[in-house]
């Protein structure tokens, strides 16, 4: 068992019965803060600290965030970015549920958790110009304008040693969709 699925582990353990006991949306806490990362309330973000539905997390230049969510999703989060999650429902019973995050400006490397890999449909990441739903897998967004928006399958691909679930990516600009299942493949979307 690697690192990090030891440490998701054990932050849901600790914060699943907080979660489970309030009804006060926590989804998530950041693993590791380097630098300036606040929230929508100005509120300083440092590692430990708790990730609410509905926040915005916002890394300043030369800074950089990871956030780990109850369903075992990671999100890396570059310097200068901008993530807001605007749904996210998880029975960890069931491992049912749903999360949607919008990238408004920035880099997040995504590594899906238990959400997308029972049901890949919900899992949506919106970018200013598209949408993007992603299957069991690893994928960098890169929104560098209001206009345009880069998405990079990382892995696995369909022929992978591992017996893992290929990763497969479906970009939509609302009229237009291309399916990524190749890594190291990307995709561009423009407004």
């Amino acid at each position: 068992m690697s690192y990090l699925s030891k440490l998701l582990i054990i932050i849901f353990l600790m914060f699943a019965s907080v979660a489970n006991a309030s009804n006060n949306s926590f989804v998530g806490v950041i693993g590791a803060a380097i630098g300036d990362i606040k929230n929508q309330k100005n509120e300083s973000l440092s590692n430990g600290s708790k990730i609410f539905f509905g926040d915005t997390i916002i890394s300043k230049s030369k800074s950089n965030a990871q956030i780990l969510f109850l369903d075992q999703t990671v999100l890396t989060l570059g310097e200068e970015t901008e993530l807001t999650i605007d749904e996210f429902v998880y029975d960890p019973n069931s491992q049912d549920g749903s999360f949607v995050s919008t990238v408004k400006t920035g880099t997040v490397k995504f590594i899906t958790g238990q959400i997308s890999k029972k049901n890949p449909d919900n899992l949506e990441v919106k970018v200013p110009a598209g949408t993007l739903g992603a299957r069991g897998t690893e994928f960098v967004v890169l929104s560098e304008t209001n206009n345009e928006s880069t998405v990079v399958l990382l892995g696995p691909g369909p022929n992978n040693t591992l017996g893992m679930i290929p990763g497969n990516l479906i970009l939509s600009d609302g009229i237009n969709s291309v399916n990524i299942t190749n890594p190291g493949f990307e995709a561009m979307v423009k407004n």
